[in-house]
């Protein structure tokens, strides 16, 4: 996925007989990109999992997706976001497309002068996402460091720019993501278990297309559909 984009437009959800379809509102300006730009649900299992995702997006819950490059992740989350309810915008970030010692400022903003080259202010992502949702993707790439400061903003609801002090209250539903298995992460110390147990409140299992055999079929009849009208 991009390095992190702010959009309003919603998942773009169709039926054709039993099969359900998702694609990205942008779909066609990314054709080189790795990420998934439809996600059919025809498959039983596919089915099974649109069932869990639209029970679980009128919640409130906090929302981890877990599921291999490619799988959907962000299709699922956009998803959860315009089933939610929720009037604010969905923020999709990237944690791994930042340095180390950009990350804290890319999502919880700064003030002028905070560092080198901070010439004004700047809300960071988690203000970007207020009222909505916020995507944070590969999750478990954030640093240690960061995980704790992540971990401080979910508990008290509130983000502290780089280089203030003055608590700023937003009101975001957070999904994350990750192609890892942060319960071995955790194992290894290199993610926090409190944070993974924040994150975790409703766990999404995204199976790869190889388990869902009867989504192969629907999938590949859309692309060639979606390439011939732009022959």
């Amino acid at each position: 996925m991009q390095e992190s984009h702010r959009v309003r437009g919603e998942s773009q959800l169709n039926e054709s007989n039993t099969a359900r379809l998702l694609t990205l509102p942008n779909a066609g300006q990314a054709a080189l990109s790795i990420r998934a730009k439809a996600l059919i649900f025809h498959d039983a299992k596919s089915l099974r999992l649109l069932r869990q995702v639209e029970l679980i997006a009128p919640s409130e819950a906090n929302v981890l997706i877990i599921g291999e490059t490619g799988t959907g992740k962000e299709l699922v989350a956009r998803h959860i976001h315009a089933q939610s309810g929720r009037s604010g915008p969905f923020v999709a970030v990237n944690c791994g497309a930042f340095s180390e010692n950009l990350v804290e400022a890319e999502l919880f903003g700064h003030e002028a002068g905070a560092f080198t080259g901070a010439q004004q202010a700047r809300p960071g992502w988690f203000e970007a996402a207020n009222g909505g949702t916020l995507f944070l993707d590969e999750v478990g790439d954030l640093p240690l460091p960061m995980q704790v400061k992540l971990l401080r903003v979910l508990q008290e609801r509130q983000v502290v720019r780089l280089g203030s002090r003055k608590p700023i209250p937003v009101d975001v539903r957070l999904v994350a993501a990750t192609n890892v298995n942060l319960e071995k992460a955790v194992q290894a110390g290199h993610f926090r278990l409190d944070l993974y147990y924040r994150l975790n409140v409703a766990p999404v299992e995204l199976p790869p297309l190889h388990e869902r055999p009867g989504d192969i079929l629907p999938l590949v009849n859309y692309f060639i559909e979606y390439y011939r009208q732009r022959l």
